[in-house]
């Protein structure tokens, strides 16, 4: 027999109770923020398709896709952060299966 690794590859140290209420708390508040910068970006695309469209000033047109980049850059730093705190969750022992050996 021989063992096997089955635990993250991401490097997810296993928290304590008070960490896991931490980060499910924190998981929480970036649902509902997350949802905030998706509206966000719906505008500033909106707002990005109309100046590509429309006919306006230069100025107005370089803060608009300025806005855009940053509302975009929000939500894939959003998304990230989501996604690690998805995996360090589910990474702890209690969802880990008893055997790790192959047969």
């Amino acid at each position: 027999m021989s063992a096997i690794y089955t635990g993250s590859v991401l490097g997810i140290r296993e928290l304590t109770e008070r960490q896991r209420e931490a980060a499910r708390a924190e998981l929480a508040w970036l649902e509902t923020d997350l949802i905030r910068r998706r509206k966000r970006l719906a505008y500033w695309t909106m707002r990005k398709a109309q100046a590509e469209t429309m006919d306006i000033p230069d100025e107005l047109r370089r803060k608009t896709l300025h806005f855009h980049a940053r509302a975009t850059e929000l939500v894939a730093s959003g998304e990230r952060l989501r996604a690690y705190l998805v995996a360090e969750l589910i990474e702890q022992p209690e969802h880990q299966p008893a055997y790790h050996y192959a047969h």
